[in-house]
């Protein structure tokens, strides 16, 4: 990959070079998504942000996935970003002469320095091939193709194809793990050519603005789409304080419909205009602060949830490239799970899975799986992951498949019951498990674990299973990992006994 800022991936967080004050797509894409943030990337770069574990492992992935890419181009030249901006345009050049395939061309045309993952001569002139770690083409890739092809074309490229090239989400490693086939091809020529023709006055504007001071930008969506920007905490600073209670807690965005009325306290809003019963709790909770909770309804809907009852929570690791035979892009492996088997007398078992060996996980975790009771309720926080999980196993393993899909058909879900009948207002309008409870049990606190969230497994599972590991580590890492999927395990099942009996004891 290129090590000049100038020319590093258009999907990353980079604006402008920093050496050269050069234009390039990713900075041009920042314009189009927030002008200030291309002005701070340029002027003010200190005050961006840690990249944080969740950026520096998306753009590990993005380095790979194209990595991969340029493996499977035969015959390929790949142009040297170490010698220079100016030696790279000249070895490129010299490359698309000779008609030679090329990875990470470069191109200049009026003051916009493009870096194009593959260009390939083809009939009537040259493809144009953006690679992406994602399983379709979204339009900010469009976007950022367009404007690679419009440096390009301006530089004298004659561009026939404009190509996104992403992972085919219907891939499966085969068993002598071959990765031909794990892309796919999206033609956004058409789409491209349009975009590309107003590149120029984009260009002209970001540099406008470039020419004065930092621009007032409002927060909005932009600030974390298509990902995070790493300017969000500087501009939320400059803020007047908020309500305490301002209506952009109200979930699945409910509180944008009173943006355009200037109503941001959510304590203010007349209760009648609110569009949902779950809104209106919210507001009433925030307002007494009092917790809105129906002890009996949580009894009512859960008085199917037969014995024994197995609490069961999973980690998963996600690869881009799969590494195991079957295994599809980006989908979710099982490396870990604790499942509580719990009796009518209150009782329980604990049984765990872990495997850090990384060795293919998904045999040794469906056996563990297929283990567990065939009767009672198996109950999760979010079903539909615990579920989809064992049902992938089940797909896997043909002589375990009764008992998986029996186990599967058993799961049901904590969290639409914690929803529908618990709201305390330090939620802040989330469901989610961690939202959830030190609202109910604030004993119970991620904060003093080691691995604290689910990026966090993640990258435990990564580091723990590195050849270069040692084994004190792991061990650790070991003890972290139990400890964390553990306490999710506890944490549904006090929720679920103060949620039926706010006076029950601790477990």
């Amino acid at each position: 990959m290129p090590t000049h800022s100038c020319s590093g991936p258009d999907e990353g967080p980079a604006a402008s070079c920093t050496d050269c004050t050069a234009m390039t797509p990713a900075g041009l894409a920042a314009f189009e998504r927030c002008p200030r943030s291309l002005w701070l990337a340029r002027f003010r770069p200190d005050v961006a942000g840690p990249a944080g574990a969740d950026a520096e492992a998306r753009l590990a992935t993005t380095q790979a996935v194209k990595a991969e890419a340029g493996r499977q181009c035969t015959d390929a030249v790949t142009i040297d970003h170490a010698r220079g901006w100016a030696a790279a345009v000249t070895a490129t050049w010299q490359a698309v002469a000779e008609r030679r395939t090329v990875l990470n061309a470069a191109f200049e045309h009026d003051g916009l320095r493009a870096t194009i993952d593959i260009a390939a001569p083809v009939p009537g002139g040259w493809q144009l091939i953006a690679v992406r770690a994602a399983t379709r083409a979204k339009p900010h890739h469009v976007a950022a193709v367009a404007t690679q092809r419009w440096s390009a074309e301006g530089a004298g490229l004659s561009v026939a194809r404009a190509t996104i090239r992403h992972l085919n989400r219907d891939f499966a490693l085969p068993a002598a793990r071959s990765l031909s086939g794990v892309f796919a091809d999206s033609d956004v020529t058409v789409p491209s050519a349009a975009i590309a023709a107003g590149r120029a006055a984009l260009l002209d504007a970001a540099e406008a603005m470039l020419a004065g001071s930092e621009p007032p930008v409002a927060i909005g969506d932009h600030c974390r789409l298509p990902h995070p920007c790493a300017f969000s905490a500087h501009c939320r600073a400059a803020l007047p304080p908020g309500p305490d209670w301002p209506v952009a807690i109200l979930p699945r965005g409910a509180g944008k419909r009173f943006a355009g009325q200037e109503l941001d306290d959510l304590t203010l809003v007349p209760p009648a205009d609110l569009g949902s019963d779950t809104d209106r709790r919210i507001q009433r909770a925030s307002i007494t602060g009092v917790a809105e909770h129906d002890p009996a309804g949580v009894a009512a809907a859960t008085r199917d949830w037969r014995f024994p009852r197995i609490w069961l929570d999973f980690e998963t690791v996600a690869h881009a490239l799969p590494l195991w035979p079957g295994a599809h892009p980006y989908e979710q492996v099982p490396f870990q799970f604790v499942a509580d088997i719990e009796t009518t007398d209150g009782h329980a078992e604990r049984r765990e899975f872990l495997s850090l060996d990384g060795d293919d996980p998904r045999r040794d975790c469906a056996e563990a799986l297929a283990a567990l009771p065939q009767a009672g309720a198996v109950i999760a926080w979010h079903a539909v992951f615990e579920r989809g999980v064992i049902e992938r196993l089940a797909r896997c393993f043909s002589d375990l498949s009764g008992a998986l899909d029996h186990l599967a058909d058993r799961v049901v879900d904590l969290l639409p019951v914690a929803r529908d009948y618990w709201y305390h207002r330090g939620q802040r309008g989330s469901w989610s498990i961690k939202a959830v409870l030190p609202t109910i049990a604030p004993e119970l606190d991620y904060a003093t674990l080691e691995v604290k969230a689910g990026g966090d497994a993640v990258e435990a599972y990564r580091d723990a299973s590195a050849p270069d590991c040692t084994p004190d580590r792991r061990a650790a890492l070991d003890a972290a990992l139990r400890a964390y999927c553990g306490r999710d395990v506890d944490a549904m099942r006090i929720i679920y006994a103060r949620l039926i009996d706010p006076a029950s004891a601790p477990l």
